[in-house]
């Protein structure tokens, strides 16, 4: 088998090592990732806050800069999925289930309980600006800046400049010795670890929001055994989903998803408070651009609240954690656009279609709590995963559409861990995705991923999910970093060729 040992081993050794612990002793190693996960927010949140900034900031500028104008793959690329496929893959690909299990839960969280340090009274309309103004903030540019930037260097760095498939690539801008055997093997070691964790989180979100739906709908509880067949079951189908080869399984259901998703939209702000949506949406969005930098670095210093190291921070550590392997993804199906096609379609779409979603949904259940339905008793009985269901339940005939998210949760899901799976195959294996041994890895990720989620859930429930989210994105917040460093070296290097080739031209 054609496996490289220096990037898959490492990983499944540190995965079977924590799973023998657990088994062994569950309460010190909770303990344990507990002290870890405190360490890491609070030595390095800030680090995160400041990446974060960076890669929005990366992405105006070659937005803007002349390298807009480059062709991914060179001039006679031909696209590899239209303009149509292309965004329902980046879209499905990148919401998995955190915005649908988020989505109705966070909102409602902030508007009851918003950081002490702020003066905001819980439940009053301060607080419901302040909530919707976060939900712009933690869903829509500065995540899908962090998605877009590795992305759209590691898409330059294969199809224009000829490098290795891995994410040595993206960063060698600035690290020439990154391409190196033994410097590539680490850094896509970082990768795989780092994404696995997030993978781990966003699975474990999934699971929660499938189970609180077939509890809606049965009227039982949800619990562990309900869990573990539920994880069990998602493994298996985006396991042999992502076997199926890279175009087929995922263009199939992401084209599928999105219907979904379009769907549900429409019928939550056509049953749902649909003037008071475009009201609250529209000032909260001025309210975040408004206080854009100050959100983005706020810590909350001396206050003794852990607010943001729980919410921004966490957040943004999801969103890195799975940004270099999402990315590699992302850029992999990128051939044949324009780098400022692809900062539109990822980064723009991407953005508008999270910001509608926590508009409508985020919208409507703000309005519900601030109205009589008890959403944020619900999230403290049933747990944050309910919220979403209570909010559709308080619907006219919202009862119907309860069905139809779980299983918009469960495509999500598979759609986002089969591209996932696909990369880690594609670093942790050399050969053709057709290969046996190339589907044996893929077997196998699937298979630790799915237990380890199911641990993770059993165990911890959501805080558990940040936990990972946090320990991974620490070395993926320096890989990004390094990235776009590596983007904006591309960028300028292709300015100045454009300005000498003018200038050539002229005389």
């Amino acid at each position: 088998m054609k496996i490289r040992k220096t990037v898959f081993y490492p990983t499944v050794v540190i995965i079977l090592v924590f799973l023998a612990c657990y088994m062994i002793s569950p309460q010190k190693v909770n303990a344990v990732l507990e002290e870890v996960n405190q360490f890491f927010q609070q030595g390095f949140g800030w680090f995160y806050l400041m990446v974060s900034l960076f890669l929005v900031a990366v992405s105006g500028i070659v937005l803007f800069s002349g390298f807009g104008k480059t062709k991914i793959g060179g001039e006679g690329a031909k696209p590899m999925l239209s303009t149509g496929s292309w965004f329902t893959v980046v879209l499905c690909t990148t919401i998995a289930a955190g915005l649908i299990f988020w989505g109705a839960s966070e909102p409602v969280y902030h508007l009851m309980e918003p950081p002490e340090f702020l003066g905001i009274e819980p439940g009053s309309y301060e607080s419901s600006v302040f909530s919707m103004a976060t939900m712009f903030l933690h869903w829509t540019i500065t995540p899908y800046a962090i998605y877009s930037v590795p992305a759209l260097m590691f898409a330059v760095a294969v199809y224009n400049q000829q490098k290795a498939f891995s994410f040595s690539s993206c960063v060698s801008g600035v690290l020439p010795w990154a391409e190196r055997p033994f410097s590539s093997s680490v850094i896509d070691s970082m990768c795989v670890f780092a994404t696995v964790m997030g993978m781990i989180a966003s699975l474990g979100q999934g699971i929660l929001s499938i189970a609180g739906g077939l509890g809606e709908i049965s009227g039982q509880e949800s619990n562990r055994m309900v869990w573990i067949l539920i994880g069990v079951l998602i493994a298996v189908i985006f396991t042999i989903s992502a076997c199926s080869g890279v175009l087929k399984g995922i263009k199939w259901i992401s084209n599928i998803n999105t219907v979904f998703l379009v769907a549900l939209l429409m019928l939550v702000f056509a049953a749902g408070p649909t003037m008071y949506i475009v009201q609250q949406a529209m000032e909260s969005f001025g309210v975040y651009l408004d206080n854009f930098f100050t959100r983005s670095l706020m810590i909350g210093a001396g206050s003794g609240s852990g607010w943001s190291y729980f919410w921004t921070i966490a957040t943004f550590a999801n969103w890195m954690a799975w940004a270099p392997i999402t990315g590699m993804f992302l850029g992999k199906v990128s051939y044949g656009h324009s780098v400022r096609k692809f900062i539109v379609i990822n980064l723009g779409a991407g953005a508008l279609s999270s910001g509608l979603w926590v508009s409508i949904f985020g919208g409507t259940s703000i309005y519900q709590q601030m109205h009589g339905t008890d959403l944020y008793g619900k999230m403290g009985a049933h747990g944050m995963e309910s919220a979403v269901y209570g909010m559709l339940r308080a619907l006219p005939a919202g009862g119907w559409l309860i069905p139809v998210l779980a299983v918009t949760v469960v495509l999500s899901v598979v759609t986002a861990a089969d591209s996932t799976t696909n990369v880690l195959g594609d670093l942790c294996f050399l050969g053709d995705e057709k290969d046996r041994g190339m589907k044996m890895v893929k077997i196998i990720w699937g298979a630790l991923i799915g237990g380890m989620a199911i641990l993770l859930i059993c165990s911890q429930g959501v805080a558990g999910i940040k936990m990972m989210s946090v320990i991974g994105g620490l070395p993926a917040a320096v890989l990004l970093l390094l990235s776009g460093l590596s983007l904006l070296k591309a960028a300028r290097q292709k300015d100045i060729l454009r300005k000498e080739g003018e200038k050539e031209q002229r005389q």
